[in-house]
């Protein structure tokens, strides 16, 4: 029988509050068995007001290979990485993090790079259109700054922190992006993401008013569990192309094989199903 954990296994974690919900774990594990790499995906359950001290413990380490930071950590974790991509420095957000032979945490966030990919993959056409993000913490600012760069003709932003939205609306602005803040509804829209945790829990209630949906719309959400949220249910019943979460996860995949320096071996979506069926 194969060992699965010895000496010699890296370990890969998950930051977040709540944890119980991340998919990472399960599947970052089954890859890393399916490539024959010796490591294991841990859950790690932090609160917001332990994130320092957990970073800066974690630095100590010298067998992890890195982080995902998940909800709501993305955008607190900006701020004790020592090394950011060109990518986080604008976002002013990470979703993955590794440390160098210094100790020092470099960042990237590749959470807009997945949304982007899952649709475009899948043959759908960003371009041209009038996207609505609610939700402007991490993913939301990754996936609103993704969308802009893939040609979207405008990029808006809701938030229940009315703040919060302004400020990405702002900094999408002064990126040379069309933008605003706007209400949770679809009307005038025909990319709508939902990009808050609004879905996670079996009694949350839709997450936008689809009063107005529109049936060529691209509707995504950034929920992993359940797959299929109250907003792509209603979404896919008005015959809108839907991608889940899942989606943009597996597609980001790859970009962090390479971020955390794992060996060579098919870190892909369709390696995805094919690891996890084993």
């Amino acid at each position: 029988m194969r060992k699965i954990i010895d000496g010699s296994t890296q370990l890969l974690g998950i930051v977040g509050d709540p944890i119980e919900q991340v998919r990472a774990p399960e599947v970052w594990s089954a890859l890393f068995r399916a490539n024959g790499f010796n490591a294991v995906c841990v859950p790690l359950h932090v609160k917001p007001a332990e994130l320092k001290t957990a970073l800066r413990s974690l630095q100590t380490i010298r067998n992890l290979a890195g982080l995902i930071v998940t909800i709501p950590h993305k955008l607190a974790a900006v701020h004790h990485a020592d090394i950011h991509t060109d990518r986080a420095r604008r976002v002013q957000s990470v979703n993955v993090m590794r440390r160098d032979d210094q100790g020092r945490w470099h960042a990237d966030i590749l959470d807009g790079v997945g949304f982007v990919r899952g649709l475009l993959g899948a043959g759908q056409r960003i371009e041209g259109r009038r996207a609505l993000i609610v939700g402007a913490g991490g993913a939301g600012t990754a996936i609103a700054f993704a969308i802009a760069e893939a040609a979207a003709a405008s990029v808006h932003v809701a938030d229940i922190v009315t703040d919060r939205a302004r400020a990405l609306a702002s900094r999408l602005q002064a990126a040379g992006i069309p933008s605003g803040i706007s209400a949770a509804s679809a009307r005038g829209y025909d990319l709508i993401v939902n990009a808050s945790p609004i879905g996670m829990k079996p009694d949350d209630p839709i997450s936008i008013d689809c009063t107005d949906l529109v049936s060529w719309a691209l509707v995504g959400d950034v929920v992993v569990h359940p797959q299929m949220t109250p907003l792509l249910l209603t979404a896919q019943a008005r015959g809108c192309y839907v991608q889940p979460g899942v989606v943009m996860m597996d597609n980001q995949l790859t970009e962090m094989r390479e971020f955390f320096g794992f060996s060579q071996g098919d870190y892909s979506p369709t390696a995805v199903t094919r690891a996890m069926a084993i």
